[in-house]
Order: C-alpha cells, then structure tokens, then sequence
C-alpha cells in the first residue's frame, strides 16, 4: 500500500535541513573533513586552523611563506573551495 505523501529519505532530511538553517554548518563539517583533499597535502600539513563566518573562510597557517602566498591567491582559493562545495558558500578567505 502506498501513501500519497509518500517521499524519500533524501527529501525529508533535505526539508529538515532547509527548515532548521543547518545547512551552513553541514557545509562548514564538510569543507573541514575535505579540506586535505581539495588544497592538498602540503597545505593542509601547515592548515592549524579552519573556521567560517559569515561567508568567510579563516585560515590559521603556521608557516609565514604559506601564509603569504595563499593571502594573494584568496580569490583562486575561494573558487576552488565553492566548486568543490558545489555552492558559492565561501565569499572571501582570511589568512591568519
């Protein structure tokens, strides 16, 4: 017997993610768990910290040559994050 309402699992978590603005915290937990994937090794092993506010992705870096580098490609990084994330939920990246 089926029910009229019937929908999926994928919708009702989706619904329940929409209704309850969970959505920028799945997208930060994903962006961390990932992050050695999307920047790579040698970043990530220098990456102490990593947090979003607001649409701003700060960045912690131990390594002041690094830190430099990444403060000039902020625009290429962010891109590259919101491709990944396949949303534009980075606006701007903050190096620290």
């Amino acid at each position: 017997m089926r029910f009229q309402d019937e929908r999926s699992i994928k919708d009702l978590i989706n619904q329940l993610v929409d209704q309850n603005k969970l959505k920028p915290k799945l997208l930060e937990a994903q962006l961390i768990a990932d992050w050695t994937r999307i920047v790579g090794e040698p970043i990530a092993k220098y990456t102490e910290k990593i947090q979003v506010h607001k649409g701003q992705l700060i960045l912690h870096i131990s390594s002041p040559a690094l830190r430099n580098e990444l403060s000039f490609q902020r625009k290429a990084l962010a891109d590259l994050i919101n491709k990944e994330l396949n949303c534009d939920f980075i606006e701007d990246v903050l190096v620290k």
